[in-house]
């Protein structure tokens, strides 16, 4: 028997790229993540983060203070230095979370201009 799950786990996620190269590069290059240029088409790459699949959108537009996915990194230093290295601008250097949670977490523009987050246990 299969056990039913709690909630809705994301399954896709959909990021606004008005400049797809940028955005390949971006990804790759400080995250790791493997982009799939031109599929399933010209305006809508596929990538994959590691846990959750999603795309580009060619056609989307990007926006500061919107939604914000947070990636989980082990060196957050290297990760923000890398951020920068690629075209990335920080918004909010390295902070200690404090009493919601362990750990830190910081934020920063991808070169499309969306706002995104790190976030490490040291």
């Amino acid at each position: 028997m299969q056990s039913k799950s709690n909630g809705s786990p994301f399954c896709h996620i959909v990021i606004p790229a008005p400049d797809l190269g940028k955005a390949k590069a971006f990804y790759e290059d400080v995250f790791g993540w493997r982009v799939h240029a031109n599929n399933p088409g010209p305006a809508y790459w596929f990538f994959d983060s590691g846990n959750v699949s999603g795309a580009f959108n060619g056609n989307g537009r990007a926006g500061a203070g919107s939604i914000i996915l947070v990636m989980k990194v082990d060196d957050m230093e290297k990760v923000l230095d890398r951020i920068q290295e690629h075209g990335g601008t920080i918004t909010r250097g390295r902070q200690r979370i404090g009493n919601a949670a362990p750990g830190y977490d910081a934020y920063f523009l991808d070169p499309n201009r969306n706002e995104m987050g790190i976030h490490s246990d040291e």
